[in-house]
């Protein structure tokens, strides 16, 4: 009979770490800050969601994208609207930026969030995106009079949208996408003028021009990462999960060291049993519960229980420990008491899987 031991609470770990990487698809192989970062821009047009009659205006920005796991990364993102006339309230500026907006998005890649990491980028994928943020219009004057003065704008806004990337490259270094967004404005009901709240021709409705929709073409350059690569993400690999597991226990897995043991040898323990247990068990056969029903009732016994030397040393000294608890349960239920408990481990090459039962 072959005897292969290994550290089983070690191995239970690795099988276990292992299962949920390969589950999870999705893990990244020793992620530092400066990994994962993406700097794009795009440009593109908006016009309101109230009336599509109003004129369209030119919107630009700048976006800087840190991925935290295949599925989620956090975005900021900075754009300006151009020459946008009547776009968000019948005030539009003299100037060419009419307003300025800085957001605070979350990306949710939804191909790795249903279909699962393959530790690479698809040509094609999807994201969800959501934000806050600030935005800051722009009104030296209002309704096209000169001599008018008017005040500038500040307001929270929130922004929706999705993005339809495509990834070039053998690398996928280059991404290409079509970027769809609603953009809402917050409203305050003391604003003034109704200029100030989106009412056309001297109408007053006051929400009338605080959504926006706008449809963007980004260009994103995926910077390397620590691992030499465009990838962002690499799949955890099962000698990487074992690098960790080394890490996480009191030290690494010992040399397997393959024996051949023919047969148990056993010493004559005089007044007294010996209890003898299968390879890497601590539980009793009906051959030792028959040996330890032969001790009476109320009598007093000490315990030295041992294992055979093919495992790691601490490993062995728990396993002894275990079969010396085991028989201690067994005799105490019938009555009998016991005394000290010596656990040895593996003493030796000759050392076996065995628990002497002493009689005092």
């Amino acid at each position: 009979m072959l005897i292969n031991f290994k550290n089983m609470k070690k191995i239970t770990l690795v099988i276990a770490m292992f299962t949920m990487a390969m589950a999870a698809s999705a893990q990244n192989a020793g992620q530092k800050f400066f990994d994962n970062w993406s700097l794009g821009v795009e440009g593109g047009v908006s016009t309101n969601l109230h009336d599509w009659d109003t004129p369209n205006g030119a919107v630009a920005g700048i976006n800087l994208t840190k991925g935290v796991t295949p599925v989620l990364s956090l975005e900021f993102q900075l754009q300006g609207g151009f020459n946008n006339n009547a776009n968000w309230n019948m005030v539009h500026s003299s100037n060419v930026l009419d307003n300025l907006s800085v957001f605070g998005n979350t990306k949710i890649n939804l191909m790795n969030w249903f279909g699962g990491y393959k530790g690479a980028r698809r040509l094609f994928e999807i994201q969800a995106r959501g934000g806050l943020g600030y935005m800051r219009f722009f009104y030296p004057n209002y309704n096209n009079n000169p001599t008018s003065s008017g005040n500038d704008l500040n307001r929270m806004a929130a922004k929706f949208g999705l993005d339809f990337d495509f990834n070039l490259g053998k690398e996928k270094a280059w991404t290409i996408s079509l970027r769809p967004a609603v953009i809402l404005k917050g409203v305050s009901k003391n604003e003034g003028s109704p200029a100030f709240l989106g009412c056309d021709n001297g109408g007053c409705d006051k929400y009338g021009h605080n959504a926006v929709g706008q449809v963007t073409l980004g260009v994103t350059y995926h910077f390397k990462t620590s691992q030499g690569t465009h990838q962002n993400f690499a799949l955890i690999s099962p000698v990487e999960v074992t690098k960790v597991v080394e890490k996480t226990v009191e030290k690494p897995v010992e040399k397997v060291v393959e024996k051949v043991v023919e047969k148990v040898v056993t010493k004559n323990v005089g007044n007294g049993v010996t209890v003898e247990f299968a390879q890497n068990k601590a539980n009793l056969t009906n051959t030792a519960k028959a040996k330890l029903n032969t001790i009476e009732k109320n009598a007093t016994v000490v315990l030295d229980g041992y294992a055979s030397p093919e495992g790691a040393k601490a490993y062995n000294q728990k396993l002894s420990q275990r079969r010396c608890d085991a028989v201690k349960s067994y005799l105490q239920d019938r009555g009998v008491k016991v005394a000290d408990v010596n656990a040895h481990g593996a003493e030796g090459a000759e050392s076996q899987r065995i628990v002497y039962v002493t009689i005092k």
